[in-house]
């Protein structure tokens, strides 16, 4: 059983940006220095200070249509507004949610940031992410997935539909979801202002350090870049056009060259109801894994009609699942379909023929491994807290064992105590 201070199987920690906006000082060359203590930015107020300069031996870059979109030119309406503290990941995240309803609905929405925030961050919540005694909301910082937990218990009128992560090395992937989704949180390293410069009238971003402090939205690329446009030097031409929430310019230059962590597109919906389900999110990489098939199962008490199942996939492969409702006492089966993860993340699975529900259960068949909440972790300045109960969830042994049983770590064979099951029940 593998247990590591992870998000969704992704290399790496869980990403924590609580960057400060930086304004924007031109200066002939870069003088001021920032030094990177831990992974969360520190959220004093800083100055950048870029260096303006023709790149040596290149005459003005202007793109080509061949190896070059953006989603902005695409849908010129989506915000690109400056963030307020260290929300850097709210705004990457909103605007991943705003790009990917328009382009999924043919509709715009626009986002409130700090009504997000104040719904993700709530006082009366048990459980959850939350900052820590001391911390505020806006500068506690967070992460993507964060946001991604908070969706998928619903917001308002919204509920996370899918959320999917990518291979922060597989460009193409990317280039794809952009193309078919829209925009893409992910994190950077955006610590020293000798990172950024403009070079001809563009904002341009390159490190070598696989440290990760800040979130932004990558929202189109640009195959030709000249490497030459950027203050660290690059290794190949290109870039990804990024917004980064940090400025007041629209959009700066990412190059290729510079490393990515835990990119995660984020999509959601209205057409639900009602979403319910008992996990927190998945704050590690927490799963049970009993050889060829894991069954665990989640259940409710609540009438109405069962429209879709919501579950994760933390495995990085792809995997089958068999869903089945069952009776509150999993004497009776009332309906069975089966199911593809064909990606890494959140699903919504819809059912083939929405069910009416009272007491009942949805159990989860996967052929690789099923998610679970895990422990309460404490991330310095945000706390992941879990609560569970008996006859929430539970996993299928010979027979149907509660995942609050005492014994349930040695049952499992594993090193944790597992909460409870990421399943979700959405409505009509």
């Amino acid at each position: 059983m593998k247990r590591s201070f992870l998000l969704f199987s992704i290399s790496g920690i869980l990403l924590l940006s609580a960057c400060s906006t930086k304004p924007v000082e031109t200066t002939v060359e870069s003088t001021s220095e920032m030094t990177l203590e831990t992974m969360v930015e520190t959220t004093s107020e800083t100055t950048l200070e870029t260096t303006v300069e023709t790149a040596s031996g290149s005459e003005k870059y202007v793109h080509g249509e061949d190896g070059y979109f953006n989603l902005l030119e695409e849908y010129p309406e989506i915000q690109m507004e400056k963030q307020v503290g260290g929300t850097c990941w709210i705004y990457a995240g909103k605007n991943s949610i705003e790009t990917n309803y328009v382009m999924k609905t043919g509709n715009y929405i626009t986002i409130d940031p700090m009504e997000l925030l104040d719904n993700i961050y709530r006082s009366d919540k048990d459980e959850g992410f939350a900052p820590v005694e001391g911390s505020s909301a806006i500068e506690a910082g967070g992460s993507p997935f964060v946001v991604v937990a908070a969706l998928s218990d619903g917001i308002n009128n919204m509920t996370l539909d899918s959320a999917v992560v990518l291979d922060a090395n597989d460009r193409d992937a990317i280039k794809a979801n952009l193309h078919d989704r829209g925009s893409i949180s992910v994190g950077v390293n955006d610590t020293s202002p000798n990172y950024s410069g403009y070079y001809y009238g563009y904002f341009t971003l390159n490190y070598t350090e696989e440290e990760f402090d800040h979130n932004v939205a990558i929202i189109g690329y640009d195959d030709h870049f000249p490497k030459e446009y950027f203050n660290t030097q690059a290794t190949e031409d290109g870039a990804w056009i990024v917004y980064n929430s940090q400025y007041d310019s629209d959009y700066c230059y990412l190059s290729y060259s510079a490393p990515l962590e835990a990119p995660v597109s984020i999509s959601v919906t209205d057409k639900y109801s009602a979403v319910l389900g008992y996990d927190a999110g998945v704050a590690d990489d927490t799963y049970i894994n009993l050889g060829d098939s894991t069954t665990t199962a989640n259940v409710f008490h609540k009438s109405g009609t069962l429209q879709a199942v919501g579950t994760y996939n933390s495995v990085t492969d792809e995997q089958d699942i068999k869903i089945e409702i069952y009776d509150s006492s999993f004497s009776e089966l009332l309906y069975s379909q089966d199911a593809h993860l064909d990606y890494q993340g959140y699903h919504t699975i819809e059912l083939d023929t929405p069910i009416e529900v009272t007491d009942y259960a949805i159990a989860i068949t996967y052929s690789k491994a099923a998610s679970v909440e895990g422990e309460s972790v404490n991330y310095d300045t945000i706390l992941y807290s879990t609560k569970s109960e008996s006859g929430q969830s539970y996993v299928k042994l010979d027979d149907w064992v509660d995942l609050t049983d005492e014994n349930i770590k040695s049952e499992l064979g594993i090193d944790f105590f597992p909460g409870n099951c990421c399943i979700k029940a959405l409505y009509q």
